[in-house]
C-alpha cells in the first residue's frame, strides 16, 4: 500500500511539474513571444490574426529594436 502511495505521489507530482511548464510556456507566448516575427517563423506560425496585425506586429518589433538600438548607443 505504501509503495503504492508513493508511486502515485510521483506521478502526480510529474504531472503538475509539466503543466506548470505548459502553463508558463502558454503565458509567455501570448504576452511575449507571439509578437516577434523570428519566434513565430521558427515554430512555423506565419500569422498573428490576419495579414495586416501580422505587418502591425512586424512593425512593432522593429520599433522595439530600434528603440533598443538608442539605448545602447546612450
Amino acid at each position: 500500500m505504501e509503495l503504492l502511495l508513493a508511486l502515485v505521489s510521483i506521478i502526480s507530482s510529474v504531472v503538475l511539474v509539466f503543466l506548470l511548464v505548459a502553463l508558463g510556456w502558454f503565458l509567455v507566448w501570448k504576452i511575449f513571444l507571439s509578437h516577434f516575427r523570428f519566434v513565430r517563423e521558427l515554430l512555423g506560425g506565419g500569422t498573428v490574426d490576419s495579414g495586416g496585425s501580422q505587418v502591425a506586429a512586424g512593425e512593432k518589433s522593429t520599433r522595439t529594436l530600434t528603440r533598443l538600438k538608442k539605448l545602447r548607443r546612450e
